[in-house]
């Protein structure tokens, strides 16, 4: 018995360590058939995207705290005459900045379908090629189902989840990691508690997507109960006042509903933790190291501001990291269904293609 616990203890670890895994040879997969151009331009739009946009606050910040300063030195010198402040080289900047975001968030959609388009294209060929292909053997083995399910389901995930989820998770992480380098080129201070935060949020996130993952699956798995049980409801809805059961019928939907309901709460209380108390800490850690600097460093109020609304945004972005980084471990595994069968042998076959 005690051998057989410890086996036991053992096979639950290596599963948990293995869910605990990001499925890094779907994700390779995935990438290397979007080619060799497509990709690296995928990634060089949203850099610039993204550099642009804090390009775009860094010149608001700027631009109102000279408007202020000019407003404040008259009246701190008792000046009869107040200096006009001349607008428009901000707005010229601003604008430029502002329509160069526009062009390339348009290039940034673009490039991701054609990314998810090109990508489903290329797997659908290869699968559709090995399944022909295929010896009577396999045919005998697989069940049928699960073929037409790597056809329809799976595809329809490469094809309209993992491109979606993909910008989404590149958005989020470029968006969090621009938002700390704001905060740590305003306050230099912040670089000394980055480091044992970002360890904390590296262990933080590596348990909590275990956790939201099967969260995530456990709430659609009760979901379809749910649904099943009220169409079949309406369906018979004479029957079932015929044999007088409609209040066993409303208490099975009670049921389910509630069934449904607890894996949606807590989910939706996983979300927030996660979201709060991680951003409660970036942006303690941001405001104190923010007046420290500003007291004894004179760092313009402009600067301060544009630090403490990206403090105020990490939590959100950090949030939305997690979340969708455990979405793409989910959909991946479509690829890694896929890609189990690009693995299979072909018949010997030396007639015309």
């Amino acid at each position: 018995e005690e051998v057989t616990e410890s086996d036991d203890e053992d096979n639950l670890s290596s599963v948990l360590h293995q869910r605990a895994k990001m499925p890094w040879r779907a994700c390779g997969k995935y990438l290397s058939a979007a080619g060799i151009l497509l990709l690296p331009l995928l990634l060089l739009s949203q850099l610039l995207k993204h550099t642009v946009m804090v390009a775009i606050d860094y010149c608001l910040a700027l631009w109102t705290e000279h408007a202020i300063s000019i407003k404040i030195e008259p009246e701190t010198k008792n000046c009869s005459q107040c200096m006009e402040f001349d607008h428009s080289p901000y707005s010229k900047v601003f604008s430029i900045l502002c329509c160069l975001g526009i062009v390339l968030c348009l290039v940034t959609s673009i490039a991701v379908e054609w990314t998810g388009l090109k990508v489903t294209k290329k797997l659908h060929s290869s699968l559709l090629n090995k399944i022909i292909l295929a010896p009577m053997r396999f045919f005998e083995t697989t069940p049928l189902g699960s073929i037409l399910n790597r056809f329809s389901a799976d595809c329809n995930t490469i094809d309209q989840h993992i491109p979606a989820t993909l910008e989404c998770l590149s958005r989020s992480t470029l968006l969090c990691v621009s938002a700390l380098a704001v905060i740590s080129y305003v306050t230099p201070m912040f670089l000394i508690a980055l480091v044992p935060l970002a360890i904390m949020c590296y262990f933080i996130q590596k348990y909590f997507r275990v956790a939201s993952r099967d969260l995530q699956q456990l709430d659609d798995s009760t979901q379809l109960p749910l649904l099943s049980h009220f169409s079949e409801t309406v369906e018979g809805l004479t029957t079932i006042r015929a044999f007088r059961y409609e209040a066993k019928f409303r208490q099975k939907l009670l049921e389910y509903t509630d069934s449904n309901n607890i894996a949606s709460l807590f989910l939706t209380a996983a979300n927030r933790w996660l979201e709060e108390y991680i951003g409660a800490c970036v942006v303690l850690i941001a405001a104190v190291t923010s007046i420290t600097s500003c007291l004894y460093n004179k760092i313009t109020s402009g600067l301060v501001g544009l630090g403490l609304t990206y403090a105020l945004m990490v939590s959100n972005y950090l949030n939305w990291m997690v979340r969708n980084l455990a979405d793409m471990e989910i959909q991946l595994g479509a690829v890694k269904r896929i890609n189990g069968l690009l693995k299979t042998e072909a018949e010997n076959y030396e007639g015309l293609l």
